[in-house]
Protein backbone atom coordinates (compact mmCIF):
# COMPACT_ATOMS: atom_id res chain seq x y z
CA UNK A 1 0.00 0.00 0.00
CA UNK A 2 2.73 2.44 0.40
CA UNK A 3 4.81 1.65 -2.43
CA UNK A 4 1.61 2.11 -4.38
CA UNK A 5 1.08 5.56 -2.58
CA UNK A 6 5.06 6.57 -3.14
CA UNK A 7 4.02 6.32 -6.94
CA UNK A 8 0.69 7.67 -7.21
CA UNK A 9 2.59 10.63 -5.38
CA UNK A 10 5.34 10.71 -8.71
CA UNK A 11 2.82 10.20 -11.32
CA UNK A 12 0.92 13.21 -9.61
CA UNK A 13 4.40 15.43 -9.35
CA UNK A 14 5.33 14.38 -12.80
CA UNK A 15 2.31 15.00 -14.11
CA UNK A 16 1.47 18.53 -12.63
CA UNK A 17 5.05 19.51 -14.12
CA UNK A 18 4.43 18.56 -17.24
CA UNK A 19 0.93 20.31 -17.40
CA UNK A 20 2.96 23.27 -15.97
CA UNK A 21 5.46 22.58 -18.91
CA UNK A 22 2.60 22.77 -21.44
CA UNK A 23 0.93 25.37 -20.54
CA UNK A 24 3.76 28.10 -20.22
CA UNK A 25 4.82 26.31 -24.08
CA UNK A 26 1.33 26.33 -25.25
CA UNK A 27 0.07 27.49 -28.65
CA UNK A 28 -1.23 30.95 -27.33
CA UNK A 29 2.64 31.62 -25.85
CA UNK A 30 4.21 30.68 -29.20
CA UNK A 31 2.00 32.97 -31.43
CA UNK A 32 2.68 35.99 -28.80
CA UNK A 33 6.10 34.80 -29.34
CA UNK A 34 6.61 35.06 -32.62
CA UNK A 35 5.04 38.41 -32.27
CA UNK A 36 8.05 39.43 -30.07
CA UNK A 37 10.15 37.99 -32.92
CA UNK A 38 8.19 40.71 -35.26
CA UNK A 39 9.12 43.13 -32.63
CA UNK A 40 12.65 42.56 -32.09
CA UNK A 41 12.82 42.47 -36.37
CA UNK A 42 10.99 46.04 -36.26
CA UNK A 43 13.55 47.53 -33.62
CA UNK A 44 16.65 46.04 -35.27
CA UNK A 45 15.80 47.54 -38.50
CA UNK A 46 15.09 51.04 -37.06
CA UNK A 47 18.16 50.97 -34.93
CA UNK A 48 20.31 50.06 -38.16
CA UNK A 49 18.73 53.01 -39.93
CA UNK A 50 19.39 55.51 -37.10
CA UNK A 51 22.97 54.32 -37.25
CA UNK A 52 22.98 54.98 -40.57
CA UNK A 53 21.87 58.51 -39.94
CA UNK A 54 25.00 59.00 -37.13
CA UNK A 55 27.20 57.88 -39.73
CA UNK A 56 26.24 59.82 -42.30
CA UNK A 57 26.71 63.13 -39.73
CA UNK A 58 23.39 63.40 -37.68
CA UNK A 59 24.83 62.67 -34.00
CA UNK A 60 21.60 63.55 -32.61
CA UNK A 61 19.95 60.45 -33.24
CA UNK A 62 20.25 57.87 -30.31
CA UNK A 63 20.96 54.59 -32.34
CA UNK A 64 19.57 51.78 -29.55
CA UNK A 65 16.72 50.28 -28.85
CA UNK A 66 15.22 53.12 -26.81
CA UNK A 67 15.97 55.63 -29.36
CA UNK A 68 14.10 53.04 -31.90
CA UNK A 69 10.97 53.27 -29.88
CA UNK A 70 11.02 56.64 -29.53
CA UNK A 71 11.20 56.62 -33.00
CA UNK A 72 8.46 54.04 -33.39
CA UNK A 73 6.39 56.33 -31.02
CA UNK A 74 6.72 59.78 -33.44
CA UNK A 75 4.92 57.82 -35.95
CA UNK A 76 1.17 57.59 -36.98
CA UNK A 77 -0.49 54.70 -34.72
CA UNK A 78 2.97 54.49 -32.81
CA UNK A 79 1.37 54.11 -29.15
CA UNK A 80 -0.72 51.27 -30.92
CA UNK A 81 2.40 49.94 -32.39
CA UNK A 82 4.49 50.38 -28.91
CA UNK A 83 1.54 48.19 -27.14
CA UNK A 84 1.44 45.63 -29.86
CA UNK A 85 5.46 45.04 -29.37
CA UNK A 86 5.68 45.32 -25.39
CA UNK A 87 2.65 42.64 -25.96
CA UNK A 88 5.21 40.30 -28.46
CA UNK A 89 8.20 41.06 -25.89
CA UNK A 90 6.26 39.89 -23.19
CA UNK A 91 5.39 36.95 -25.35
CA UNK A 92 9.18 36.42 -26.24
CA UNK A 93 9.72 36.51 -22.24
CA UNK A 94 7.73 34.23 -21.50
CA UNK A 95 8.47 31.75 -24.18
CA UNK A 96 12.17 32.04 -23.10
CA UNK A 97 11.34 31.78 -18.98
CA UNK A 98 9.41 28.23 -20.19
CA UNK A 99 12.98 27.28 -22.27
CA UNK A 100 15.06 28.48 -18.59
CA UNK A 101 12.72 25.96 -16.71
CA UNK A 102 12.34 23.00 -19.23
CA UNK A 103 13.44 23.28 -22.29
CA UNK A 104 17.04 22.64 -24.33
CA UNK A 105 16.16 19.31 -24.85
CA UNK A 106 18.22 18.59 -27.32
CA UNK A 107 21.84 19.16 -25.31
CA UNK A 108 22.85 17.93 -22.10
CA UNK A 109 25.31 18.18 -19.47
CA UNK A 110 26.32 21.85 -18.85
CA UNK A 111 25.63 22.64 -22.35
CA UNK A 112 21.83 22.71 -21.71
CA UNK A 113 22.53 24.55 -18.77
CA UNK A 114 24.48 27.03 -20.44
CA UNK A 115 21.53 27.28 -22.50
CA UNK A 116 18.84 27.34 -19.69
CA UNK A 117 20.77 30.26 -18.38
CA UNK A 118 21.18 32.23 -21.19
CA UNK A 119 17.48 31.98 -21.54
CA UNK A 120 17.20 33.29 -18.18
CA UNK A 121 19.16 36.29 -19.25
CA UNK A 122 17.28 37.02 -22.24
CA UNK A 123 13.58 36.56 -19.87
CA UNK A 124 15.34 39.54 -18.38
CA UNK A 125 16.11 41.54 -21.24
CA UNK A 126 13.18 41.26 -23.34
CA UNK A 127 11.07 42.14 -20.26
CA UNK A 128 13.05 45.49 -20.10
CA UNK A 129 12.69 45.94 -23.09
CA UNK A 130 8.78 45.19 -22.94
CA UNK A 131 8.73 47.69 -19.80
CA UNK A 132 10.30 50.17 -22.13
CA UNK A 133 8.12 50.30 -24.76
CA UNK A 134 5.35 50.14 -22.32
CA UNK A 135 6.55 53.55 -20.78
CA UNK A 136 7.14 54.97 -23.88
CA UNK A 137 3.35 54.29 -25.28
CA UNK A 138 2.13 55.50 -21.57
CA UNK A 139 3.86 58.79 -22.30
CA UNK A 140 2.71 59.41 -25.46
CA UNK A 141 6.22 60.93 -26.76
CA UNK A 142 9.18 60.04 -28.76
CA UNK A 143 10.93 63.36 -28.26
CA UNK A 144 14.52 63.26 -27.63
CA UNK A 145 13.58 63.96 -23.48
CA UNK A 146 13.41 60.98 -22.58
CA UNK A 147 16.43 59.71 -24.51
CA UNK A 148 18.50 62.18 -22.47
CA UNK A 149 16.89 61.08 -19.15
CA UNK A 150 18.04 57.36 -20.27
CA UNK A 151 21.51 58.22 -21.04
CA UNK A 152 22.09 60.27 -17.89
CA UNK A 153 20.00 58.07 -16.38
CA UNK A 154 22.42 54.99 -16.88
CA UNK A 155 25.28 57.14 -16.43
CA UNK A 156 24.17 57.89 -13.17
CA UNK A 157 23.49 53.99 -12.30
CA UNK A 158 27.18 53.16 -13.28
CA UNK A 159 28.44 55.89 -11.27
CA UNK A 160 26.70 54.50 -7.88
CA UNK A 161 27.70 50.93 -8.93
CA UNK A 162 31.63 52.33 -8.91
CA UNK A 163 31.16 54.40 -5.79
CA UNK A 164 29.86 50.63 -4.45
CA UNK A 165 32.55 49.05 -1.97
CA UNK A 166 34.31 46.61 -5.24
CA UNK A 167 31.95 48.56 -7.87
CA UNK A 168 35.62 48.73 -9.97
CA UNK A 169 35.52 45.13 -10.34
CA UNK A 170 31.84 44.67 -10.68
CA UNK A 171 31.67 47.19 -13.49
CA UNK A 172 34.53 45.71 -15.36
CA UNK A 173 33.14 41.82 -14.49
CA UNK A 174 29.95 42.88 -15.96
CA UNK A 175 32.00 44.77 -19.23
CA UNK A 176 34.19 41.32 -19.69
CA UNK A 177 30.93 39.16 -19.49
CA UNK A 178 29.09 41.39 -22.02
CA UNK A 179 32.36 41.21 -24.38
CA UNK A 180 32.32 37.12 -23.87
CA UNK A 181 28.64 36.95 -24.83
CA UNK A 182 29.52 38.88 -27.93
CA UNK A 183 32.65 36.89 -29.09
CA UNK A 184 30.10 33.88 -27.71
CA UNK A 185 27.09 35.99 -30.65
CA UNK A 186 29.48 36.81 -33.35
CA UNK A 187 30.63 33.01 -33.03
CA UNK A 188 27.69 31.15 -33.59
CA UNK A 189 27.08 34.10 -36.76
CA UNK A 190 30.08 33.16 -38.34
CA UNK A 191 29.50 29.19 -38.13
CA UNK A 192 25.93 29.45 -38.84
CA UNK A 193 25.52 27.86 -35.49
CA UNK A 194 22.29 29.32 -34.87
CA UNK A 195 20.75 27.67 -38.46
CA UNK A 196 19.83 24.25 -36.48
CA UNK A 197 17.08 26.67 -34.73
CA UNK A 198 15.62 27.30 -38.11
CA UNK A 199 12.95 24.83 -40.06
CA UNK A 200 14.20 26.04 -43.72
CA UNK A 201 12.81 22.34 -45.75
CA UNK A 202 10.33 24.44 -47.99
CA UNK A 203 12.57 26.86 -49.08
CA UNK A 204 14.79 26.45 -51.97
CA UNK A 205 18.98 25.79 -51.45
CA UNK A 206 19.40 29.61 -53.00
CA UNK A 207 16.31 30.77 -50.24
CA UNK A 208 18.10 28.77 -47.29
CA UNK A 209 21.28 30.49 -47.97
CA UNK A 210 19.87 33.74 -48.02
CA UNK A 211 18.38 33.49 -45.02
CA UNK A 212 21.46 32.11 -43.59
CA UNK A 213 23.73 34.77 -44.66
CA UNK A 214 21.17 37.91 -43.39
CA UNK A 215 21.58 35.78 -39.97
CA UNK A 216 25.49 35.57 -40.33
CA UNK A 217 25.50 39.13 -40.78
CA UNK A 218 23.31 40.08 -38.19
CA UNK A 219 24.77 38.09 -35.44
CA UNK A 220 28.40 39.45 -36.23
CA UNK A 221 26.88 42.71 -36.42
CA UNK A 222 25.33 42.47 -33.01
CA UNK A 223 28.40 40.71 -31.74
CA UNK A 224 30.80 44.24 -32.66
CA UNK A 225 28.18 45.89 -31.02
CA UNK A 226 27.72 44.42 -27.82
CA UNK A 227 31.34 43.84 -27.60
CA UNK A 228 31.90 47.78 -27.98
CA UNK A 229 29.32 47.66 -25.07
CA UNK A 230 31.53 45.92 -23.02
CA UNK A 231 34.62 47.87 -24.02
CA UNK A 232 33.37 50.87 -22.88
CA UNK A 233 31.79 49.72 -19.91
CA UNK A 234 35.63 47.98 -18.99
CA UNK A 235 37.21 51.70 -19.78
CA UNK A 236 34.89 53.07 -16.99
CA UNK A 237 35.75 50.36 -14.49
CA UNK A 238 39.97 51.15 -15.11
CA UNK A 239 39.45 54.76 -15.49
CA UNK A 240 36.89 54.92 -12.64
CA UNK A 241 35.20 57.01 -15.09
CA UNK A 242 31.04 56.55 -15.31
CA UNK A 243 30.83 58.48 -18.32
CA UNK A 244 32.59 56.41 -20.32
CA UNK A 245 30.15 53.21 -19.85
CA UNK A 246 27.53 54.52 -22.40
CA UNK A 247 25.15 52.04 -24.04
CA UNK A 248 24.48 50.98 -27.07
CA UNK A 249 24.21 54.54 -28.35
CA UNK A 250 27.34 55.19 -27.25
CA UNK A 251 29.02 52.38 -28.59
CA UNK A 252 27.98 53.45 -31.88
CA UNK A 253 28.96 56.90 -31.51
CA UNK A 254 32.16 56.01 -30.23
CA UNK A 255 32.93 53.78 -33.29
CA UNK A 256 32.19 56.97 -35.46
CA UNK A 257 35.01 58.59 -33.98
CA UNK A 258 37.59 56.87 -35.25
CA UNK A 259 39.46 56.72 -37.90
CA UNK A 260 37.20 54.63 -40.93
CA UNK A 261 34.90 55.55 -37.89
CA UNK A 262 31.93 56.30 -40.53
CA UNK A 263 32.72 53.72 -43.07
CA UNK A 264 32.98 51.19 -40.14
CA UNK A 265 29.70 52.27 -38.58
CA UNK A 266 28.32 52.16 -41.98
CA UNK A 267 28.92 48.98 -42.35
CA UNK A 268 27.68 47.67 -38.75
CA UNK A 269 24.70 49.62 -39.00
CA UNK A 270 23.69 47.64 -42.57
CA UNK A 271 24.64 44.33 -40.29
CA UNK A 272 21.57 45.67 -38.42
CA UNK A 273 19.50 45.69 -40.62
CA UNK A 274 19.87 42.65 -42.06
CA UNK A 275 19.65 41.15 -38.59
CA UNK A 276 15.99 42.83 -38.38
CA UNK A 277 15.12 41.50 -41.68
CA UNK A 278 16.64 37.76 -40.08
CA UNK A 279 14.24 38.06 -37.04
CA UNK A 280 11.26 38.82 -39.53
CA UNK A 281 11.83 35.56 -41.30
CA UNK A 282 11.77 34.16 -38.05
CA UNK A 283 8.80 34.94 -37.46
CA UNK A 284 7.63 32.04 -40.37
CA UNK A 285 10.91 29.67 -39.87
CA UNK A 286 11.94 29.39 -36.45
CA UNK A 287 10.98 26.34 -34.44
CA UNK A 288 9.82 27.26 -30.92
Amino acid sequence: MSSAGVGTGRSTGGTTGDAARRAAQGRWVERVARVGLAARGLVYLLMGLLALQIATGDRSEQADQQGALQEIAGQPFGTFVLWVVAVGFVGYALWQLSEALWGHWAETGRKRTAKRVESGLKVVGYGVLAYLAARIAMDGSGGSEGSSGSSGGGESLTARVLDAPGGRWIVGAVGVAIIIGSAILAWRGATADFSKQLSLGSLSSRARAAVIRLGQTGHVARGVVFALFGALAVGAAVTYDPEKARGIDGALKELVSQPYGPALLVVVALGLVCFGVYSFLEVKFRRL
